[in-house]
């Protein structure tokens, strides 16, 4: 029987949900220090993320011990993201995102997966409301359900193309009927127009944002790196699924770097994506250095969840950022 190192005590423990949720509760709550609803909406939809997140491990068994780990780091790392506490577009589109995989999941060899694309791809239309990232995510889903989950037929596509569709179609109605035009108009602007990347943009994102993404980044690459070197012992079916995760973390580090000013959307995005890998990662490695990285990991998040809810209290309080 292999040793045991103190990540898969964390990870196979039964205290380690509860004390993350509870964590979660008490980081969310520290910056504003008093009764905040969009933050008490934001909390109820992370929690609510939480579970699907749970529900997606405990339906394809993606980590192959009984662990929560995977819905453990995303409550950490979302709530050691100040911007993710009011209910906004970064856990909005992070909750729709979570949905999405759920339901493209479902479709793994499946002969009629017409129903499940369809959902995941109007969970991905909706969450373009929030950024237009999500709807750039229909191209590669797509792809993941022709080669990862070998479901895409014609009618698959028609669906995703119809789930896609419906949202807009339903707010252009809306738009008539209330006539804003104009909207309807900035609207669908906002779709297609691609911004430039610009290094500028990036060297000038505030300090603790950068920070913020380095840690994320530095997690999700060790993770990745990890999995794609023991992805042989996964069943092919989890093998398959957590290749769509490597892939939608890599492309949205990549997005990250080229569209900076949808930061916060981005690594909202990030985090949903890297936390099952990171989970993984730290529940079925077990070697000596990796305990070590555990360890450096825990200080990383709790310093990057510091300077992040240290500097939302001191907006709150009438300061400013300045220099970070």
């Amino acid at each position: 029987m292999r040793q045991k190192r103190l990540q898969n005590k964390v990870a196979g423990s039964d205290f380690t949900l509860p004390f993350c949720t509870i964590a979660a509760i008490g980081l969310w709550w520290l910056p504003q220090k008093a009764f905040d609803v969009r933050c008490l909406m934001g909390l109820v939809l992370c929690l609510l993320t939480t579970y699907i997140v749970m529900e997606t491990n405990a339906r394809w068994h993606i980590i192959r011990i009984r662990t929560r780990m995977m819905s453990s780091v995303w409550l950490i790392l979302s709530a050691s993201l100040s911007f993710m506490h009011p209910l906004s577009e970064p856990i909005v589109a992070a909750a729709f995102l979570t949905i999405s995989y759920f339901l493209l999941f479902r479709c793994y060899q499946s002969h009629r997966p017409q129903v499940s694309v369809f959902h995941s791809f109007l969970m991905l239309s909706l969450g373009s409301f929030c950024t237009p990232i999500m709807l750039a995510m229909a191209i590669p889903f797509f792809f993941y359900l022709a080669l990862f989950l070998r479901s895409l037929t014609w009618k698959a596509f028609w669906a995703g193309m119809l789930g896609i569709v419906v949202p807009y179609w339903c707010y252009a109605v809306w738009c008539f009927m209330t006539e804003d035009l104009q909207g309807l108009a900035a609207r669908m602007v906002e779709m297609v127009q691609v911004e430039m990347p610009s290094i500028e943009q990036l060297v000038t994102l505030p300090l603790v944002w950068q920070v913020s993404a380095g840690v994320v980044a530095l997690l999700s690459i060790v993770s990745l790196l990890h999995y794609l070197s023991t992805n042989y012992d996964d069943k092919i079916r989890v093998r398959m699924i957590l290749y769509i995760y490597v892939s939608q973390t890599l492309l949205l580090m990549v997005l990250l770097a080229l569209q900076p000013a949808h930061y916060q959307t981005t690594m909202a995005l990030l985090v949903c994506s890297a936390s099952p890998l990171i989970a993984h990662y730290f529940s079925l490695s077990r070697s000596i250095m990796t305990t070590i990285f555990f360890l450096l990991a825990l200080l990383l998040v709790a310093g990057m969840a510091t300077l992040n809810l240290w500097l939302t209290s001191f907006t709150l309080q009438g300061g400013i950022l300045g220099a970070l």
